[in-house]
């Protein structure tokens, strides 16, 4: 059993535990961010089972992290509301785990220089940083949630400065790019040297 699949089976371990609280204290609501954070630990495993993708130890650390951060720790808990660097901070260590996902898919095409590898990789992390936007929007749009923060009122104040001239949504979605962008530099920065 290697490094990442003890993490990701204490990560388990521990989803099971909070269900279990939430469901004690009737806080029903949680259990769907549990299920998916649950569900989601399995994707590494999936994609080199089934399609021989193998995502290396630093990337499946990150991916695992991440989603606990955004879904569970984000979310139930508001660590996106307490902190204001919560968001800043999954979407640069965003950044670095797309780039390995990019690396990993790279691996299956033989030949490729390591500049090509890092030019894909670093424009797939742009890529996924859009995707992922798009779909804050999409979630805001339909079941009207405050992802992008973009409501007139909004109970998280930590994404705009109060001297921002530009609207909290347009600010969030900016700085979310930015420090996906910076991460994924820094990424390819450190995979080009080592």
């Amino acid at each position: 059993m290697d490094i990442i699949s003890i993490y990701a089976n204490l990560i388990r371990t521990a989803l099971i535990i909070v269900s279990i609280h939430h469901i004690f204290k009737r806080q029903y609501k949680y259990l769907i961010s549990t299920a998916a954070v649950f569900v989601l630990t399995f994707l590494p495993c999936f994609l080199d089972r089934v399609f021989g993708i193998r995502i290396d130890a630093v990337g499946g650390f990150l991916y695992i992290s991440i989603i606990v951060m955004t879904m569970y720790l984000g979310n139930v808990l508001k660590f996106y509301d307490r902190y204001f660097w919560w968001d800043i901070a999954i979407h640069f260590l965003s950044g670095i785990a797309f780039v390995n996902f990019g690396i990993a898919l790279c691996q299956k095409v033989p030949g490729l220089s390591s500049f090509n590898i890092l030019f894909f990789s670093f424009t797939f992390s742009i890529a996924l940083h859009a995707v992922w936007e798009v779909l804050e929007y999409a979630s805001d749009c339909i079941i009207h949630s405050d992802n992008q923060r973009w409501q007139k009122v909004s109970p998280t104040v930590n994404h705009a400065s109060e001297s921002a001239i530009q609207p909290a949504g347009l600010v969030d979605t900016m700085k979310d790019i930015i420090y996906g962008i910076a991460g994924a530099a820094v990424s390819c920065l450190i995979w080009w040297f080592i």
